[in-house]
């Protein structure tokens, strides 16, 4: 099985090339070769399960899609993208890696005698507008940002490649993924594990969302595990219901520095300034505040348990890595 990660080292890409160098296999599919794509060169295991092999450059490029379909791919891991605030200030970047550089990926697994299995990261942000207090899977996509529009086509795009066999398309919609190791991006995803990373590091926050606002959010290892689960399904079993939401975990931001301010003992007001930002608040408040599926849950995809066990995660990654 030859299996390719984009966005290789980026937050989640790093981690999902971490477990499969490290498990060497899918389910029972044993990997022969794994392909690390990303703009910046990454940090990896020396000894790995199966052959690694890294590939630098950017996926709007020709070259480099000729390089990785070079010999025929059996799955993809999309886990690129141009993230919210990006896109919406750089709308034509957004567009060309969001949507237009995913073009050329399909056409390139469309070419291939066998088709691939594509996993691809969608997003919490396909949904906005006027929302129901619980948002599932059949909850209608009005997106309020750039890059939540962009998600809806891909998802799409997807199901129509799938529906002619083309390729096997699966795709999760995330929450806020938690906890970003840093440094800072500005992403808001980032925003959101700053008030967790930042005080475990011994730095003051500055938190520029409301206390009280409710987001939902899951760990990364819960994403990995999705996306695992999701690639061991059988074709049958998905063919009907190919994009499904990451059932999240509901917090708040004052609930995450209580859950820190119980694992340090400390008090919330030593370590959290509280200065709300206009535009990440709009953001936020446009986004699904309970993230659920019940065809998730039925798979065994699940939400992380508590914010208190989310501190506990990157406290053991922190550990380590130490």
């Amino acid at each position: 099985m030859r299996v390719l990660v984009l966005g290789a080292a980026g937050f989640l890409g790093s981690r999902m090339a971490m477990r499969l160098t490290r498990d060497g296999c899918i389910g029972p599919h044993v990997l022969s070769e794994l392909l690390l794509l990303d703009m910046r060169g990454g940090q990896y295991p020396q000894s790995a399960a199966c052959a690694v092999r890294q590939v630098q450059g950017d996926l709007r490029e020709r070259r480099v899609l000729d390089e990785l379909f070079s010999r025929p791919i059996d799955v993809v891991f999309h886990l690129a993208a141009t993230l919210t605030l990006e896109a919406e200030t750089d709308f034509l970047r957004g567009l060309e890696t969001n949507v237009l550089a995913l073009i050329d990926l399909l056409e390139r697994c469309r070419q291939q005698s066998s088709p691939p299995m594509l996993l691809f990261a969608s997003s919490i942000s396909t949904f906005g507008g006027q929302l129901p207090d619980v948002v599932g899977d059949d909850v209608f996509q009005a997106p309020t940002t750039s890059y939540g529009t962009h998600k809806v086509i891909a998802e799409q795009l997807l199901a129509d490649y799938s529906r002619h066999g083309f390729i096997d398309g699966r795709a999760l919609r995330l929450p806020i993924v938690v906890t970003h190791p840093g440094p800072p991006s500005g992403s808001i995803s980032d925003q959101v594990s700053s008030m967790i990373r930042e005080p475990l590091r011994g730095h003051a926050v500055t938190c520029r969302i409301a206390p009280d606002s409710r987001m939902a959010v899951a760990s990364v290892d819960k994403v990995l595990e999705g996306f695992v689960r999701l690639a061991s399904l059988s074709p049958e079993v998905v063919r009907s219901a190919r994009t499904m939401n990451l059932p999240g975990l509901t917090v708040t931001p004052i609930g995450l520095a209580d859950a820190v301010s119980r694992h340090l003992g400390l008090s919330v007001e030593t370590f959290v300034q509280w200065r709300s930002d206009p535009q990440v608040q709009r953001i936020i408040n446009g986004w699904p505040k309970v993230f659920t599926s019940q065809r998730a849950l039925a798979f065994g995809i699940d939400a992380d348990a508590t914010a208190d066990a989310l501190v506990a995660a990157f406290v053991a990654d922190e550990n380590s890595e130490a």
